[in-house]
């Protein structure tokens, strides 16, 4: 026998076949079904790993899904259709997505290896006498849980705050609450907490709550109603006293903490590696307490002017000092402080950088332009880039993105995907051609895009390429 006959290709082996089967998208998979029955046996799992039921999509057959319900490990779908499915008993589930409408009450029961729930409605209305929330087997192994716009209503809440005790991550978004757990209650196995929710407990009462979660790494917390110094003093004092010791990913929103209120946040947590407080200035003891984090911060997101009590930008330093960052908001540079600042550690690892950078006067406004977008181009890694507006008046200059003025640095940001533009930035149809004709990864345009009556043509011209344009004014 010839040892020709041993030898077989690399898509002979099974292995090699469902490597490769991980990077296709469902219609490929569907393809490669029908190429022989040992390829069917490698893609069929992995067709079926992933099924959308939702309305307006092609969705399975009711007999194809009983044969393959073993298979699925992720599953969404919409409450209506759904009801020709739901006596299928799809036992390893691990993931699911719920989209209810107003009068659905999703009774979840029947996945024994589920670990992480979605359920999003249109106000969707969780019956508290069915057992949607009641420790069965379907919940012994729910590590992660998502709401959003969902009623919780009073007979629920105790199953329901019984179920989160065993959670490591909880999503609660424009969802009403009927009651809050009881102070005696523990969830220390909480690391992750998402808080918007629209319930009219007090800003202590949620606070009670998150001190219940002793063992939080990240919180996202958006407070109902005007958040007082006061109330914010009873946050920043829980964060002081040592409440939540491994917190290391922060974001407030409608928080306006003070310069001294957020430099006690931030020396409140060991280890700063995100931070994101609404509407907040960085001042001197802010920025002092920021910079003993610099070295591990990876994302920093603030809305307002980013300056020291000296006048000296805080945000300069951060990109001159943070090589971990990947994400950075801020207001308030000027071409001055990119031009002459430090050079930035982070040029190969940020991802979005959104910023507004406004041109001094009496200066070459078009030189400016040039040696910041030429700063800008060496961000090789950057997947978002946007300019946004300040609060710096109405005589304010920014930076605009034009041909002849820097533009044409911006053609090494091959990995662009999303760009914003505000409201102040005034394009030709050359430089939209241009950025479409050299930005090939482009695939979404959010802002304005101005010149007088050419602003329609010009959008239309960004959609015929394929790419996405929302008109933000």
């Amino acid at each position: 026998m010839s040892l020709a006959t041993f030898i077989i290709t690399p898509l002979e082996l099974p292995e090699i076949r469902i490597t490769i089967g991980k990077f296709l998208d469902c219609s490929d998979l569907v393809q490669c079904l029908y190429v022989c029955k040992a390829w069917h046996a490698s893609f069929v799992p992995l067709v079926w790993s992933t099924v959308s039921i939702r309305s307006g999509e092609r969705y399975p057959g009711v007999e194809a899904f009983n044969n393959h319900s073993h298979l699925i490990r992720n599953l969404a779908y919409d409450f209506q259709p759904w009801r020709a499915y739901e006596s299928t008993h799809c036992r390893n589930v691990s993931t699911l997505h719920v989209y209810c409408d107003w009068n659905d009450s999703p009774v979840i029961t029947q996945y024994d290896e589920l670990r992480q729930l979605s359920i999003t409605g249109q106000k969707a209305f969780i019956d508290g006498k069915i057992t949607c929330w009641k420790p069965t087997n379907s919940f012994r192994n729910l590590s992660s849980l998502y709401l959003m716009a969902v009623d919780i209503n009073l007979e629920s809440t105790g199953d329901f705050w019984d179920l989160c005790t065993g959670l490591e991550s909880l999503t609660i978004r424009l969802t009403s609450m009927a009651d809050l757990p009881s102070k005696s209650m523990n969830f220390e196995r909480l690391e992750k907490l998402v808080l918007s929710p629209i319930s009219r407990h007090s800003f202590g009462r949620w606070l009670d709550f998150i001190t219940q979660c002793p063992n939080l790494a990240s919180l996202d917390w958006c407070p109902i109603g005007v958040c007082t110094p006061v109330l914010r003093d009873m946050f920043v004092s829980q964060l002081t006293k040592g409440t939540w010791r491994k917190l290391c990913q922060l974001r407030l929103r409608k928080f306006f903490a003070s310069d001294k209120q957020l430099g006690k946040i931030v020396n409140g947590m060991q280890h700063v590696k995100s931070l994101e407080v609404g509407r907040c200035t960085f001042g001197p003891l802010s920025s002092m307490a920021l910079r003993s984090h610099f070295s591990g911060l990876r994302q920093l997101k603030s809305l307002c002017t980013t300056y020291t009590g000296t006048g000296k930008a805080i945000i300069p330093e951060v990109l001159g000092s943070c090589p971990q960052l990947e994400v950075l908001f801020a207001d308030g540079l000027t071409t001055e402080d990119i031009i002459r600042g430090p050079p930035w550690v982070c040029e190969r690892t940020l991802r979005t950088l959104h910023v507004c950078i406004i041109i001094p006067p009496g200066e070459d406004m078009d030189h400016q332009q040039r040696l910041v977008l030429e700063r800008i181009s060496r961000l090789y890694r950057l997947e978002d880039f946007g300019l946004i507006y300040g609060n710096h008046g109405v005589a304010a200059t920014h930076i605009n993105l034009q041909l002849g003025k820097g533009l044409e640095h911006l053609a090494t940001l091959k990995k662009l995907r999303h760009l914003l533009l505000d409201s102040s930035n005034y394009m030709t149809k050359a430089d939209v051609e241009w950025i479409l004709d050299n930005l090939k990864g482009l695939e979404c345009i959010r802002g304005s895009l101005r010149l007088g009556d050419d602003s329609v043509s010009l959008a239309e011209m960004v959609r015929a390429r394929g790419i996405q344009f929302i008109d933000w004014p």
